[in-house]
């Protein structure tokens, strides 16, 4: 079974912005708000596509719209992979 965790988030982080970004992304900001990491609408929707891409996973955008921070995605998506 594959799983999703902290590091896997950042991996993908790092492949959709060449790492400019995933330094932001630590245990101590997982349930830091996208917007005040710094990530727009546009930025969270190129990291989502890039892990439904990668991870074979859905994520609606209407689910999309509660996932407001990281730990919220990682725990969304680590969820989606244990029903597969």
């Amino acid at each position: 079974m594959a799983e999703f965790t902290i590091t896997e988030f950042q991996s993908v982080v790092n492949a959709c912005f060449d790492g400019a970004t995933s330094e932001e992304i630590k245990d101590s900001t997982l349930h830091t708000e996208f917007t005040d990491l710094g990530f727009d609408s546009l930025t969270v929707y190129e990291i989502v596509t890039r892990i439904q891409d990668d991870f074979k996973v859905s994520v609606p955008d209407e689910q999309l719209d509660e996932l407001t921070t990281p730990a919220a995605l990682i725990q969304y998506v680590q969820g989606q992979l244990t029903t597969v």
